[in-house]
């Protein structure tokens, strides 16, 4: 079995957003290195389907690079664990315009609880106040909880091309959503 191909989602401001509400029991924090093994792991959970993530690759791609920023790197934590992450990311590390919220997920027993809401409103925030403009997050048309997620917090289904416009027919019918 392939990779499940992504769909684009913008949010074409990031103009009025909500605040964070952190759920009762967890809290929010940002990246530290001391944090990164448990990053890997909290990856291999929220993504079986993907796992298991490999530290050396993981950090080539992330905390190696450029772009990459602490401060908009962010986690849930419970009871001492990290439970549900996303980060800012910039394709390019010269972007002053639109930034990536990148890897939003949670581990399975936190799933329905606010978490993806949480990292992914932190994440908006970070971007905005470095002076982005637009946000922009890739997606399979499976994680229909994330889609109608990111649909509240005003993200909008990109359509480049007629397949992506069948794609997001189809998904948006099954969330039975419409554009007020």
């Amino acid at each position: 079995m392939g990779q499940p191909e992504d769909i684009r989602m913008d949010r074409p401001h990031l103009n009025d957003l909500p605040g964070p509400v952190i759920p009762e029991g967890y809290e929010l924090l940002t990246y530290r290195p001391e944090l990164f093994e448990e990053w890997v792991g909290l990856l291999d959970r929220a993504f079986p389907e993907i796992a298991p993530f490999d530290p050396g690759s993981w950090a080539a791609q992330t905390v190696e690079r450029p772009q990459f920023r602490p401060e908009g790197t962010f986690f849930a934590r419970r009871d001492g664990r990290l439970v549900a992450t996303a980060f800012a990311w910039l394709d390019d590390p010269d972007e002053t315009e639109l930034g990536r919220v990148h890897w939003v997920g949670a581990e399975e027993g936190h799933r329905g609880k606010g978490l993806g809401r949480l990292v992914t409103v932190a994440t908006l925030h970070h971007m905005a106040g470095r002076g982005l403009r637009r946000a922009m997050l890739d997606t399979q048309r499976y994680r229909l909880p994330a889609i109608k997620l990111y649909l509240s917090l005003g993200f909008r289904p990109t359509s480049g091309s007629d397949d992506d416009r069948a794609v997001w027919a189809e998904v948006l019918g099954e969330l039975g959503w419409t554009e007020n």
